[in-house]
């Protein structure tokens, strides 16, 4: 195959997943792609309408790319261990594990934000408060490196504190002409300081909610309006949201997701779109898991007059 054939497949891969990471923001623990800063990107109407066709069209742009090097492609060599950390006033420390299952050596970087939600947006920003020792490593083959999480502000926690590790694979060098595709992961651990051992849930609001549609063609009908989740957290903990689904009144039911959907921090509003929803859709019964427990609500159209129904556990 000409190489130019290969660069275009690299191009339009790469226009791809630009698109998916604009279009298909996550809250997600584990990212297979390296971004240079923290993604700060919320839902809008028009990231609703394209999210499945950009995941469709970068699943698509890494087959081909995966066809072109049969045999050359460069796994990423880096796993972290644990995936969440909690941290208390008595219980200031924690330790990170990495691992290298490549063969050759790797180097990562450990980097420490604080992690807030605003706007339906997640905020991270560098922060003292936590420190990475040490903050770069390297890793053997096949070996471990662990890095010690501490938590160094001074006095007790008042209220739960709520951060996020970014471990970046550092690139050493090698030319992805000699080696093939080379795909380096960027870890994002969530990292929670005086949440609550036991778990349990906050009793969050839940609505559906309807967003506009924009960018309809000249003379075409304007499309339907988008179907949203919309979980309100008024507690003072966080709520990890998974295995989200809702069951519509004609018995058809939409998963929105069969592990992590993301979470809701404290004090906080979250949004997550619908694929799929019926046009005519009014209520369903919402079933998921928050902090490990399952729960039920019945959920409405949220028309702004109504309060949004409220999380019950699941008999």
């Amino acid at each position: 195959m000409s190489a130019s054939l290969k660069r275009a497949a690299r191009r339009l891969a790469g226009v791809a997943l630009r698109r998916a990471r604009l279009g298909t923001a996550s809250d997600g623990d584990v990212t297979g792609i390296v971004s240079p800063e923290p993604a700060r990107h919320a839902w809008t109407p028009r990231r609703i309408r394209t999210a499945s066709a950009c995941r469709t069209f970068a699943a698509a742009a890494l087959c081909c790319i995966a066809a072109l090097h049969t045999g050359a492609a460069h796994a990423a060599a880096l796993q972290v261990t644990p995936i969440r950390l909690d941290l208390a006033a008595d219980r200031p420390a924690a330790v990170l594990t990495l691992h290298n299952v490549g063969s050759t050596p790797l180097n990562a970087q450990v980097r420490v934000f604080a992690w807030s939600q605003s706007a339906d947006e997640d905020h991270l920003e560098r922060t003292d408060n936590i420190v990475a020792s040490p903050p770069i490593v390297q890793v053997a083959p096949g070996a471990d490196q662990t890095v010690r999480i501490l938590r160094v502000a001074k006095g007790d926690v008042s209220g739960e504190e709520t951060y996020r590790l970014l471990i970046d694979e550092i690139p050493n060098g090698q030319s992805a002409d000699a080696t093939g595709v080379r795909m380096q992961l960027r870890y994002s651990v969530p990292v929670f300081v005086g949440a609550p051992l036991d778990g349990k849930a906050p009793a969050l609001q839940f609505a559906l909610e309807r967003a506009a549609m924009d960018g309809a063609m000249q003379g075409s009908a304007p499309p339907a309006p988008g179907l949203m989740l919309r979980a309100v957290n008024r507690d003072a903990t966080h709520a990890q949201l998974s295995k989200v689904k809702l069951t519509w009144r004609d018995g058809q039911s939409t998963l929105l997701t069969p592990g992590l959907l993301g979470y809701a921090l404290p004090h906080a509003t979250r949004r997550w779109p619908i694929a799929n929803a019926p046009a005519d859709a009014r209520e369903a019964t919402l079933s998921l898991v928050v902090n490990g427990q399952p729960v039920t609500a019945r959920v409405r159209v949220d028309s702004g007059a109504a309060a949004p129904a409220d999380s019950t556990p699941a008999r």
